[in-house]
């Protein structure tokens, strides 16, 4: 997932208004030979990047007269750079968002509109509608998706097996007690079952969207009350305090990255994380891993087919035209599409997605797998989150360590929460 978004990435967020005022500066220049330079990057574990690398050599071998500059990081590390790039005028030309970022970038007027390249330079007709809203704003197509993806429990069927545990069958679905019963019983042999999930606002609209509720609203307001957090994280303490979820010490590490993953570092057992990180946790964890779907105590899953990702073209892009053409290959390729398999979920082009899970091996197998299992328990995509976000998922973590570690009460940090959110969505 998109891993915790730190103060100072947010603060570098907010300094991208400069560029309102900025001169016009080339985010690339030109290589040797008359080559046209562009940058690109991204945030992801290791698995994605050897792929991506892959992909953009592939595109510099059918389109010679470009060359692609990468680069790529953890999550806080990547957008404190890229905010940083992006507000001195020197932005790289295509870059990667979330849902926490990409409605911030285009209210700071740092994307470039996209429509005057669709159907042309750039071909949308094989993305599934629903899926290409994922980058549209106001109308405006600013962004597209690079995958799709969906909520999963990725868990270790051995250390289930040893507990006398078993994870529900393909498709199927488990209530919360069945869920937290089974944590428990794994937690009683020494390993929690589970990496505690309450400190990622995304397992919280999850649980919002089982009970009918929304994070936030269709006009970029907050959704939910103080008491609708209060009951979510008295369900992942009453887990804590069971021995079903992880210590605090192991949750407050977590930011969506596998070194820090409470699974990988063997802490837990089990973790709740989108299905595009599924290839991360095999190559990470072991061949062994599994998924299952989310538990709920209703007919609704809250599990949604989303964008993991999008790419966006900067507006300062001095070769956007390069940029939309590797945006164009990443996006409707077959040969982009089998190199970069399931990285980033199943891929957009659902020609391209019927060819790679028609051939599928190992992770990405296990990723078609998984989708096609729960395809009838998976709901459209949530929407955008709005301008704001970030700095709501920001708090929502840094809260949750004050609530795990009882520098403040459930009530009371669940009331900051909103509060900040509030406050954080007006600006």
């Amino acid at each position: 997932m998109s891993g915790r978004l730190s103060r100072m990435a947010v603060r570098g967020l907010v300094a991208v208004i400069a560029l309102a005022s900025a001169g016009a500066l080339a985010a690339c220049g030109s290589g040797s030979g008359g080559d046209t330079t562009i940058r690109f990057v991204w945030w992801g574990n290791q698995d994605r990047a050897n792929a991506t690398k892959a992909a953009v050599q592939k595109f510099m071998e059918k389109n010679p007269g470009i060359k692609v500059d990468t680069e790529y990081a953890a999550y806080d590390a990547y957008f404190q750079k890229l905010s940083t790039q992006v507000a001195g005028g020197a932005a790289p030309d295509l870059i990667q968002l979330d849902r926490a970022t990409l409605g911030e970038y285009e209210h700071r007027h740092a994307l470039a509109e996209l429509d005057s390249y669709l159907g042309k330079q750039l071909a949308t007709a094989s993305v599934p509608p629903a899926l290409l809203a994922g980058g549209k704003i106001d109308g405006r197509q600013y962004a597209i998706p690079g995958g799709q993806t969906t909520q999963m429990l990725a868990y270790d069927p051995d250390a289930f097996a040893k507990a006398g545990v078993s994870a529900p069958a393909a498709g199927q679905g488990w209530t919360w007690q069945q869920f937290g019963d089974a944590m428990a019983r794994i937690g009683a042999t020494g390993t929690a079952g589970t990496t505690d999930f309450g400190w990622a606002i995304d397992w919280f609209e999850v649980w919002l969207h089982q009970n009918g509720k929304k994070l936030y609203t269709d006009d970029g307001k907050v959704g939910f009350t103080a008491a609708d957090l209060e009951q979510f994280w008295n369900l992942t303490g009453g887990l804590r305090q069971r021995g079903a979820a992880t210590a605090p010490a192991a949750t407050t590490k977590m930011d969506g990255s596998m070194q820090n993953s409470g699974m990988v570092t063997k802490k837990s057992a089990s973790e709740i994380n989108y299905d595009s990180s599924l290839t991360a946790y095999l190559s990470s964890f072991g061949p062994g891993v599994k998924a299952a779907s989310l538990p709920s105590d209703g007919a609704e899953s809250g599990m949604a087919a989303m964008p993991p990702v999008t790419f966006a073209v900067t507006q300062r892009s001095a070769h956007k035209d390069a940029a939309v053409k590797l945006l164009d290959f990443l996006t409707n390729d077959p040969d982009a599409g089998r190199i970069l398999g399931t990285t980033r979920g199943l891929p957009p082009n659902t020609q391209t997605r019927d060819a790679v899970c028609g051939a599928a091996q190992g992770g990405d197998k296990a990723v078609c797998d998984y989708e096609k299992s729960v395809a009838g328990r998976i709901g459209s995509a949530t929407g955008l989150w709005p301008s704001g976000s970030a700095a709501v998922k920001r708090d929502f973590q840094r809260t949750y360590d004050d609530v795990i570690f009882g520098r403040v009460g459930v009530a009371d940090g669940a009331a900051r929460v909103v509060q900040s959110a509030q406050q954080s969505l007006s600006q």
